[in-house]
C-alpha cells in the first residue's frame, strides 16, 4: 500500500507516523546515550581511567557504543575493532599512547585547573559544584531528560573529578584549597568591619567579669542545643567529646560577639569546636576541616547579623527607647540584680535641676539606658553621671548588638552542619 509502512505488531501507520515514531525513538536513545557516557566518564575519573570526551559529538558516540550490544563471537566473523573513546582493553600500542607523558604545557594547565577548582570548593563550601551540577541538570531536562537522574548523574561527576584532582594534583588542589579559604576570611573583613560600626560613649559601663561568666554560660548552652539539633537531624547521638567540643566553641562564639563581629565570632566558634572535637575523640586535628567549619560559621552568621543590625537601626526613636531599656534589663539580670521599674525623678547638684530614672535595682543602683550611635547623655544625666558615680550605670547598646545576638544561633547551626559532614563521626 503506497505511503504506509508496517508498524511494530503488524499495524499499518503512515509514513508521517513512521517518521515521528523514528524521532522519537532516536530522541530517547539520545538521551540514554548521553546519560551512559556521564556515567562512564565519573567512573573514569574515580578510577583514574584515561577517558578523553572533549565534545558533545563525542559524548554522544561514546553512550552510542555503551548502549549497542556487542557482537558475539559466534554471530561474528570479525569483531569490532573497540572505539577510541570506549573503556575496553586497549591495545599495545594504544596503551603506548596513554602512558605516554604529558607536555609541560598541558601538565601546567591541568595543575592550574585543580588549584582552581580546590580554591572554588574552599570558597563556597562545595556550593559551587552543587551549582554547576545543578544547571546542567537544567539544561539535560530542558532536552528531555529525568531531573533527578540528570542531577544524581551531574553530581557524581563533580564529585570524581574532586576525587580525581586529590588523587593525581594533590598538591595543586591543596594550595588551592588554602587560597580559597583565605579569599573567604578575606571577604567576611569588610563585611564585619561594616557590622560592627558605631562607638559607644565614653560614660558606658563596661563589661565586667560576671556578664562575661553569664555571656560565655549561655554560648556553652547554645552549643550544646546546636549539638543536639544537628544529631537529631542526623539520627546519631555524638560522643561526649562532641558534645564538650560544642560547649566550648560555642562559649568562645559567644565572648568573641562581644565585639560586634558576628561573622569573626561564627568562624571562631567553628574552628574551636572543630578542633576540640577532633582531639576530645582522640583523632588527629583536621586543620582543612577546621578551616571549612570556621567559613561555615561566618558566612551564616554575617548576614543574620546584618538584618538584625539594620532592623533595630531602622527602628523610630521611641522603639530604640524602649529596646533600650529591655536590653539594660538583661545586663541587669546578668550582673545578678533584680531590676526595678524607673521613672523616679532624682536631683542633680542638689536641685531644682533634676533627671527621671530609666531603671533602679533592688539594691539601689540607678541606671540610664540609650540605644543607637547618635545617643548622648543630657546636660542633666551627665551631671548625676558626675555626682553619683558607680551608683549611677549607663548603658549604651548599639544596633551591632542586636546583630551578633541574631546572628550567633544561625553561625552555631552553619558550623556544626560542615561538621556533621565529618566521614569520621
Amino acid at each position: 500500500m503506497a505511503g504506509y509502512q508496517s508498524a511494530r505488531g503488524g499495524v499499518l501507520e503512515t509514513m508521517d507516523e513512521f517518521v515521528k515514531r523514528r524521532q522519537r525513538e532516536v530522541a530517547n536513545f539520545g538521551r540514554e546515550a548521553e546519560a551512559a557516557a556521564h556515567k562512564a566518564y565519573g567512573d573514569a575519573i574515580r578510577t583514574g581511567r584515561d577517558l578523553v570526551v572533549r565534545t558533545q559529538s563525542e559524548v554522544n558516540r561514546l553512550g552510542s557504543e555503551l548502549l549497542s550490544p556487542q557482537p558475539s563471537r559466534s554471530s561474528a566473523g570479525v569483531q569490532k575493532r573497540p572505539s577510541s573513546t570506549a573503556i575496553r582493553p586497549a591495545s599495545p600500542s594504544r596503551q603506548a599512547s596513554q602512558l605516554a607523558p604529558k607536555s609541560v604545557v598541558q601538565q601546567g594547565v591541568d595543575q592550574t585547573l585543580a588549584a582552581a577548582r580546590g580554591a572554588q570548593d574552599a570558597f563556597t563550601l562545595g556550593l559551587g559544584d552543587r551549582a554547576y551540577a545543578g544547571g546542567r541538570a537544567l539544561i539535560d531536562t530542558a532536552q528531555g531528560a529525568d531531573l533527578g537522574h540528570a542531577w544524581r548523574s551531574r553530581w557524581a561527576t563533580e564529585q570524581a573529578r574532586d576525587q580525581y584532582d586529590a588523587k593525581n594534583y594533590r598538591m595543586a588542589r591543596t594550595v588551592g584549597e588554602i587560597a580559597g579559604t583565605g579569599l573567604g576570611f578575606v571577604a567576611l573583613g569588610p563585611v564585619d568591619a561594616a557590622l560592627a560600626g558605631g562607638v559607644r560613649i565614653s560614660q558606658a559601663a563596661p563589661m565586667i567579669a560576671r556578664e562575661a561568666a553569664v555571656l560565655g554560660g549561655v554560648g556553652a548552652g547554645g552549643g550544646v542545643v546546636s549539638q543536639a539539633v544537628t544529631d537529631l537531624q542526623n539520627r546519631r547521638l555524638g560522643s561526649v567529646g562532641d558534645y564538650v567540643g560544642s560547649a566550648v566553641g560555642g562559649t568562645a562564639a559567644a565572648l568573641a560577639s562581644a565585639r560586634g563581629r558576628p561573622g569573626q565570632a561564627g568562624a571562631i566558634g567553628g574552628a574551636t569546636t572543630s578542633i576540640l572535637q577532633n582531639t576530645l575523640n582522640g583523632r588527629p586535628v583536621d586543620w582543612r576541616g577546621a578551616s571549612q567549619a570556621a567559613l561555615a560559621g561566618g558566612y551564616v552568621a554575617a548576614p543574620f547579623g546584618y538584618a538584625g543590625r539594620s532592623y533595630s537601626n531602622s527602628l523610630p526613636i521611641a522603639a530604640k527607647g524602649e529596646l533600650g531599656e529591655t536590653l539594660g534589663r538583661v545586663r541587669t539580670l546578668a550582673n545578678g540584680e533584680k531590676p526595678l521599674p524607673g521613672g523616679r525623678y532624682v536631683k542633680v547638684n542638689g536641685g531644682p535641676r533634676r533627671t527621671v530614672l530609666d531603671q533602679e535595682t533592688a539594691s539601689g543602683l540607678m541606671s540610664e539606658q540609650k540605644f543607637g550611635p547618635k545617643a548622648r547623655l543630657s546636660r542633666n544625666q551627665m551631671a548625676a553621671y558626675h555626682e553619683y558615680g558607680d551608683d549611677y550605670r549607663v548603658d549604651h547598646f548599639l544596633p551591632r548588638d542586636v546583630g551578633v545576638a541574631a546572628a550567633y544561633p544561625f553561625g552555631q547551626m552553619g558550623y556544626h552542619d560542615v561538621l556533621a559532614e565529618d566521614p569520621y563521626r
